[in-house]
């Protein structure tokens, strides 16, 4: 690996920390964007798993909630995996330019729905059928791509929960949507000795992030940080949107 992926890969991951400890999400597709920059997607998306493990485990068990949602949303977490293991299973394009600009697509369409100020609105009697397919179709997304970001975070921020519920329980689907992806990885042998090792190291950035984003969001307003993600993942997206053209 050479000097160049190493810094790039440590900035990737101060970004995705700070929009993390900023916001409590987006995470993944910043860190994916940011690296594939440098490093072949189904590296970035190896190399992405041990940091977003940890901070997942932190957001999930953070909070008093764990237990209800875990009943409420429990289904649709099962339903993410399966889907997750079946695209694993039947695509073998992990990480192929175009797979790369796929993602890229997802990143500009969950900018674009993110930058609106129109949020649908899923009444909680729907949930029982409507997680459940959520989950289903989110994971076919995370297992070809690495990215949960469509449908899963526009659903789940159409849901009847406070702010405080609603980042526990995305560190909760989160967390088992990684580790079964990181089980599909598995299946396409993209662990190797340097990817494991930079997926380990990546922690370290990963939490400086997070302390940064942290004490930022003390700061300044939430919306401000959002806003500039948001700006980020966009121009990410359109780069990688172009191995489609």
């Amino acid at each position: 690996m050479s000097l160049l992926q190493i810094v790039v890969i440590a900035a990737a991951f101060v970004v995705a920390g700070v929009a993390k400890g900023a916001i409590g999400m987006g995470m993944p597709p910043i860190a994916i964007g940011l690296m594939s920059l440098a490093v072949p997607l189904e590296s970035a998306i190896t190399i992405m798993v041990v940091p977003t493990m940890v901070t997942n485990i932190w957001q999930a068990v953070y909070g008093g909630a764990f237990r209800a949602l875990i009943r409420r949303f429990g289904v649709m977490a099962i339903a993410a995996m399966i889907g997750i293991l079946a695209a694993g299973l039947f695509l073998s394009d992990l990480g192929s330019p175009r797979t790369a600009g796929w993602v890229g697509v997802l990143l500009v369409l969950y900018s674009i729905i993110a930058s609106t100020p129109w949020r649908p609105h899923v009444p909680r009697r729907a949930e029982s059928w409507a997680n459940p397919l959520i989950g289903l179709a989110s994971g076919a997304v995370a297992g070809s791509t690495g990215v949960a970001a469509v449908p899963f975070l526009p659903y789940m921020q159409s849901l009847e929960m406070d702010q405080h519920e609603l980042v526990q329980a995305l560190g909760i689907m989160f967390l088992f949507i990684t580790g079964m992806l990181a089980v599909s990885l598995a299946f396409h042998g993209a662990y190797h000795l340097t990817n494991s090792v930079a997926s380990v190291a990546a922690v370290v950035p990963t939490m400086i992030g997070v302390w940064l984003g942290q004490h930022a969001r003390r700061r300044l307003s939430p919306q401000t940080f959002r806003k500039a993600f948001i700006f980020g993942m966009f121009g990410v997206g359109l780069h990688l949107a172009r191995a489609l053209l």
